[in-house]
């Protein structure tokens, strides 16, 4: 037995050049023939150690050719950077917006792969102007010389329309220091508070904290109510206006701010001072239009020429009967100042007087108030260039 053992150990100990390792039956053939409850001697013991390395022997020489930097896969190219080989990947086959509406919507529905109609296109660019970044807190004014002319109702429904597309921190404020209501047609504060309460609580730096003192509308639009009521014994400070928007230009965006119809008013002459744009409103009457024109004037006449060159006059109509005035007539005038005019049609939903519902507006309003959104939207600031320290994208 022992020499039938040393003629295998031989055999294992001197493998051929490259050749393979037994198979594992072998091995296994091997460790049967030990016998039962018996140790290998010393000299077995030395044999088994020699055949051993013959189970994990590999070969003694290796072919370095195939690691050579010469033989490896060439890299992209330097001057062909990853953004640009992602950017020709993308235009290969890109997806695109397909019309949901009107016939080319009914033909999608079957298997046809219609882009968008010319009047989806011009939505989507409208939707774009109004998303438009904005790299500093931009404040809008919504005018008028005139009381129920519509200044209230513009203010909700505009400041609705860009909380509705934007994707930051919109809020509308009620600065008439007479009887404002703008609450009444957005949304009432649970518990009352008002700007005053906000220019009384002064350092606040939490969101938190700021936001308590808003109501939000159904289209995220937050607002913030006028002090005034019925027990009131003081109007709206100027100062006071000052100091809560102080601490709302922290926290959002854009502010629109409803206007009282008194320019001389310390409340209304401080929200001018400190705007950047204005929406002077006017109904379609010829007394409206002369309210509106003296209303432009008269900012450039107090120093405000920057508000003019960013204003937009805005008609409303206020019956569903063709007015008496020619529409086009008063677009005319205002455009031979330079001017851009907005017609507001005459809508069910907003001559309620109640809260204002965006998706409850006729198709014709809704577009004209994203119209008018866009065009404010245009004039928003851009990113600082150079090193005049002047604010590209403005109008």
């Amino acid at each position: 037995m022992p020499q039938a053992r040393n003629q295998q150990a031989e055999a294992i100990a001197s493998p051929p050049e490259y050749s393979a390792a037994p198979p594992p039956s072998q091995a296994i053939v091997r460790s049967e023939a030990l016998p039962t409850n018996t140790f290998p001697t010393p000299s077995e013991s030395e044999v088994w150690q020699q055949a051993a390395p013959a189970a994990s022997w590999v070969p003694d020489r290796i072919d370095h050719s195939v690691y050579e930097p010469s033989a490896r896969i060439e890299v992209l190219p330097a001057a062909l950077s990853s953004i640009d080989l992602l950017g020709d990947i993308a235009a290969a086959r890109r997806a695109q917006l397909r019309a949901s509406s009107g016939v080319r919507g009914a033909l999608n529905k079957v298997g046809f792969n219609l882009g968008l109609s010319p009047a989806e296109q011009r939505a989507e660019d409208r939707r774009s102007r109004i998303r438009r970044q904005l790299t500093t807190t931009y404040q809008i004014a919504v005018v008028s010389v005139k009381g129920g002319v519509g200044r209230t109702t513009i203010s909700a429904a505009l400041g609705s329309t860009f909380a509705s597309v934007r994707p930051d921190r919109v809020v509308a404020i009620d600065a008439n220091p007479d009887f404002g209501d703008l609450a009444t047609r957005t949304s009432r504060h649970p518990y009352g508070l008002t700007l005053r309460d906000l220019a009384q609580a002064a350092n606040l730096d939490a969101f938190s904290a700021v936001q308590s003192f808003t109501s939000i509308n159904n289209d995220d639009l937050a607002v913030i109510a006028s002090p005034w009521t019925t027990e009131a014994t003081e109007a709206l400070s100027g100062r006071e206006y000052a100091t809560a928007v102080e601490v709302l230009r922290k926290h959002y965006n854009l502010l629109l701010v409803d206007c009282g119809t008194g320019v001389l008013d310390s409340a209304t002459a401080t929200v001018l001072q400190t705007s950047d744009a204005v929406v002077v409103v006017t109904p379609a009457t010829v007394g409206g239009v002369t309210g509106a024109v003296a209303t432009l004037n008269w900012l450039g006449s107090h120093g405000l020429q920057h508000l003019i060159a960013r204003s937009i006059v805005s008609i409303v109509h206020h019956q569903p009967a063709k007015p008496t005035v020619d529409v086009a007539a008063i677009e005319k005038l205002f455009a031979t100042a330079q001017r851009p005019t907005c017609v507001m049609p005459y809508d069910e939903h907003l001559a309620e007087g109640g809260e204002i519902d965006l998706r409850l507006l006729e198709r014709d309003t809704a577009l004209a108030f994203e119209e008018l959104a866009a065009w404010l939207s245009d004039s928003f600031p851009g990113y600082i260039t150079g090193d005049s320290g002047e604010r590209g994208g403005r109008r």
